[in-house]
């Protein structure tokens, strides 16, 4: 990966990592400063959010664009460089906006650095995953030689993820940015760990789990459940797609696996509802706490879980460990990792019945577990052997629910 030196406030012109994404007619610029384009265009399947904090992969495609790495020109002309990359043939893009990222390495510490900013039409600028400035406006993006806006921001040691939003109304379309600091650049994401910072710049400590199954993942998970028919739970319901079934096909396991849930959202006759296992893992008792059901024994159904874990680093064949009643299945990032199509008892809470190694990638990792139940008891306990948080910070997956913890 190349990497470029910077000093003092001169203007970064990459190369940037860059997606853009159409506004509504008429609604570019200005309008568009504080609407997330990129949910929108995607669908709900990234976020600013998530990039400013996580970065992207060239290649990624969001609607019909993909993530491709440009140099701007000397004059900070957005327009042209896309069209010099391929991204696409419009000479005057008018109702669009850009994203650029970047990262911004640093040997140490720097705080209160100037950073300036041109921008036609407005602008918004995140770095390490927070807002540091924005301005609404429709303009003209000045000369070359000099930044219509300034402002003072803290570099860390180490990566700092730069992202810069600039929204199209009509005619030229471009940025110019520079930060007052010495500091290297390049677009290697994989090396960036985000960090949240307080209201003093001082980094927050990120609560992380320990292995072992006093550690288990309670949640609260996003539930949902569905009915099976007479006597095939459990292990004959392992590989029936129960979400498709009780939707009547509005709604399918590889759906939901890569996508996530909403809260309210229905299947069938049941709301997805957010509920924490107790510690003997009873499926039966948490959909009864959360209203799911009045049945104290429901045979013959299956649970699906969702959960979201965070990771500040990509860790690669860590093991996961779970125990169920009756049969489970585990996807992990819209993948299956495991499948047990067994009828059995969940076992002892301090072990776990069946361990397999999968990958977790820098940032959210949709997790869904399904467990099928034929008669008896039903319940589950999962874990994992790595690094990662259950944080209040909202991500471009609705089932992360504020408040959620390690237990």
């Amino acid at each position: 990966m190349t990497t470029n030196i910077s000093h003092a406030q001169e203007r970064i012109t990459g190369p940037w990592l860059w997606m853009i994404t159409l506004t509504e007619l008429n609604q570019g610029g200005q309008a568009s400063t504080d609407i997330d384009s990129l949910d929108e265009a995607s669908k709900g399947r990234t976020s600013e959010e998530q990039i400013a904090e996580n970065g992207a992969k060239e290649g990624d495609p969001v609607s019909g664009y993909k993530w491709t790495p440009g140099e701007l020109p000397a004059d900070g002309n957005i327009n042209a460089m896309l069209v010099d990359i391929g991204m696409t043939e419009i000479a005057d893009f008018n109702d669009v906006t850009s994203y650029a990222i970047i990262i911004i390495e640093s040997d140490r510490e720097q705080r209160n650095v100037t950073m300036g900013v041109s921008s036609d039409d407005s602008i918004k600028v995140w770095l390490n995953g927070g807002v540091v400035h924005k301005n609404a406006v429709n303009r003209g993006r000045g000369g070359p030689n000099e930044f219509q806006d300034e402002f003072q921001v803290n570099l860390k040691k180490g990566a700092n993820l730069l992202m810069v939003k600039v929204s199209e109304r009509g005619g030229g379309w471009g940025m110019n940015v520079g930060i007052d600091a010495d500091f290297e650049h390049s677009l290697n994401f994989d090396d960036y760990e985000h960090v949240e910072f307080d209201a003093q710049g001082d980094p927050i400590p990120v609560q992380e789990n320990e292995w072992g199954a006093n550690r288990r993942i309670t949640g609260p998970w996003l539930w949902m459940i569905a009915p099976t028919k007479a006597n095939q739970g459990g292990q004959a319901s392992t590989n029936v797609d129960s979400l498709d079934d009780a939707s009547k096909g509005k709604v399918t396991e590889e759906k939901v696996a890569k996508n996530g849930a909403r809260k309210g959202d229905t299947v069938g006759d049941y709301k997805w509802t957010f509920g924490t296992l107790p510690a003997d893992g009873n499926i039966n008792a948490t959909v009864v706490s959360i209203g799911m059901t009045n049945v104290a024994d429901f045979n013959d159904v299956t649970s699906y879980a969702l959960i979201t874990l965070k990771t500040t680093k990509a860790q690669r064949d860590v093991t996961m460990g779970v125990n169920s009643d009756d049969s489970i299945k585990v996807w992990l990032n819209g993948e299956v990792v495991h499948t047990n199509a067994v009828n059995r008892g969940r076992g002892n809470a301090n072990t776990f019945q069946d361990t397999f190694d999968v990958d977790l990638k820098r940032g959210s990792n949709l997790l869904m577990v399904k467990v099928s139940e034929r008669g008896g008891g039903w319940g589950m306990y999962v874990g994992i052997d790595a690094d990662f948080a259950l944080t209040s910070t909202p991500g471009s997956l609705s089932v992360e629910p504020t408040g959620k913890l390690i237990t």
